[in-house]
């Protein structure tokens, strides 16, 4: 993968991991759900912009090696669209989602911060054997 791509990736998941860091979600409390639905869908346009521009398969290094960094981010990218699907259009999490949207926040900004991590590391690497 490409500087370009791993730094980009890095800020992207970055972004995700930060907004869900400063916005953390509190089930004994209202959560209004739409800053983080707002980033999830403008970060997986980011997203799919860089994976579609790659121009190789993102998760298939070789027939017998999956790329780690490739499957952790198309998790991110699905756990993306779920937020942004989920909680578009709403003021605050019903009741009905509290339990859900634990789950689904806390797993979003695990993976997050995971791929930021990962592609830092990958671009670094990169750089250094350039």
């Amino acid at each position: 993968m490409t500087p370009e791509f791993l730094t980009t990736v890095a800020e992207s998941a970055g972004r995700v991991a930060d907004t869900l860091q400063s916005l953390p979600f509190r089930a004994d409390r209202p959560y209004d759900p739409r800053p983080v639905a707002t980033v999830a869908a403008e970060e997986l346009a980011v997203l799919w912009g860089v994976v579609a521009a790659l121009g190789r398969p993102l998760v298939v290094d070789t027939p017998t090696k999956a790329e780690p960094l490739g499957v952790d981010l198309a998790g991110l990218m699905s756990f993306l669209q779920l937020v942004a699907v989920l909680y578009h259009g709403l003021e605050t999490v019903p009741p009905v989602l509290t339990v859900s949207a634990g789950r689904n926040l806390s797993a979003t900004h695990l993976i997050a911060r995971r791929v930021r991590d990962r592609a830092r590391k990958e671009a670094i690497g990169s750089s250094a054997g350039s």
